[in-house]
């Protein structure tokens, strides 16, 4: 997933691509250790130009990836999309100390500029990104998930458990029979 530089002409230029799961080490590893199942290639729709020396690239990532629940365990299919906009340039532009202090440096990062180097950008790095960022952090297989019984296990999406409707937190058991005398 390169850029060469000097394809990026006046107009601009507009890139699709489709990569396979597996030609992104962090996606496969996390597909190895079972934390996600891919199930589509990784499509990337980008547009790259140039302005004032410096490149900008706006992009859309997307892909399918299938999850186990967090509340009931089930597994469940879901849509990865981000979008994301990058800023590039082959050096840090002059800035103005608007504070009359001497010696400050800002960063590239600060500014929100990824410093180029060489005549290619590599966007592999910044693809996985927006895929792991966008996959959920507690994934549910819908937001009114029931879970599982905390005593019997039983899914109470498909089925009531004889459990008792008792809600008992355990950090409070001990005080159950507290009684307070006035």
């Amino acid at each position: 997933m390169l850029i060469r530089v000097e394809d990026i002409k006046e107009e601009g230029l507009r890139l699709d691509v489709v990569e396979e799961v597996e030609a992104f080490p962090v996606l496969r590893e996390m597909a190895g250790r079972g934390e996600v199942e891919f199930l589509q290639p990784v499509s990337v729709r980008l547009r790259a130009f140039s302005v004032s020396g410096l490149i900008e690239i706006e992009g859309e990532v997307s892909t399918v990836a299938r999850l186990s629940c967090g509340r009931c365990l089930d597994d469940y299919e879901t849509a990865v999309e981000s979008e994301f906009s990058l800023t590039f340039a082959k050096e840090l532009p002059e800035v103005e100390d608007l504070a009359g202090e001497e010696g400050t440096e800002i960063t590239a990062e600060e500014m929100g500029l990824i410093l180029l180097e060489g005549e290619e950008i590599d966007l592999r790095e910044s693809v996985v990104e927006q895929v792991v960022l966008a996959l959920p952090l507690q994934p549910l297989c819908r937001r009114a998930c029931k879970g599982l019984c905390s005593q019997c296990g039983a899914d109470l999406n498909k089925e009531a458990c004889g459990c008792g409707s008792a809600n008992v937190n355990i950090k409070f058991a001990a005080l159950k029979d507290f009684k307070v005398k006035k």
